[in-house]
């Protein structure tokens, strides 16, 4: 299974990490604390931030590919510049895979969130758990051509076999640290405030593709991330926040930050 290997100096993804940029090359395969610090030496102006930022948050959407709305949340982080993490579903994958490939496409980490929406936590039978990210990391493997690297579960909720599970198979737990609660009975003006208020340096943004989002991220995300960039944020993917943290993060372990 894959494993991650960063350093603090010259940080690089070996293997694991999808997501492929305009030239068609698996962007975590090249990723160092020097490249992602030339890019933003190169783009914060041109971004809109009024000093070079020295703050970084990921971005991460759960639950997808939803289909063609899918495409409309590319299209928008694609107008901004920005890339980030989806954790997918294995079924979901199956049912649309045009939909995750246009993700991977984009220049996205794609990673996994097990095979269903059943939460995982509680549950004792590591078979089961196992059997239930495999599925979803086949899917993942077929569009990016290696495992993913990281491992969100449903309902962000983990237990002691859940992990130990993600150490074997060699995949860091990821958590949450900046909420948008898209997923509930919110308004979408209350998402975008819920992360605003919340954001750190070094936090991990959790929102929802549309199919569990109920249309509340994508109506606000594109003022969402001006407003984190009127804060001083440079929005990037875990793996890239790892990177630029200098942090290797360790199968089975959970990160709901990355300090």
């Amino acid at each position: 299974m894959n494993k991650i290997f960063l350093t603090a100096i010259v940080a690089v993804f070996v293997v694991g990490v999808g997501g492929c940029n305009n030239n068609g090359k698996d962007e975590g395969d090249g990723y160092t604390t020097e490249s992602i610090a030339a890019e933003i030496e190169g783009e914060w102006e041109k971004l809109g931030y009024t000093e070079k930022p020295t703050k970084y948050i990921a971005l991460t959407f759960d639950d997808g590919p939803a289909g063609e709305k899918t495409q409309e949340l590319l299209n928008i982080l694609a107008a901004k510049k920005v890339k980030a993490t989806f954790f997918l579903i294995g079924q979901e994958i199956r049912s649309k895979k045009a939909a995750a490939r246009a993700i991977f496409e984009a220049g996205h980490e794609l990673a996994n969130h097990s095979d269903g929406y059943v939460g995982l936590g509680g549950t004792t039978d590591e078979e089961t758990i196992r059997n239930s990210l495999v599925k979803a990391s086949a899917e993942i493997k077929a569009i990016i051509g290696k495992d993913p690297a990281f491992f969100r579960a449903p309902n962000v909720a983990y237990g002691a076999n859940l992990a130990n599970v993600c150490k074997i198979m060699g995949m860091p737990l990821i958590g949450v640290s900046v909420w948008s609660n898209d997923y509930s009975s919110i308004t979408a003006e209350q998402c975008k405030n819920n992360v605003l208020k919340a954001a750190k340096d070094g936090g991990i943004i959790n929102c929802h593709e549309a199919n569990t989002s109920g249309n509340r991220t994508l109506p606000i995300l594109a003022d969402m991330i001006d407003e984190l960039r009127a804060k001083g944020y440079w929005i990037m993917t875990v793996g890239e926040l790892a990177v630029i943290k200098g942090k290797t993060l360790e199968p089975g372990e959970r990160y709901d930050s990355i300090n």
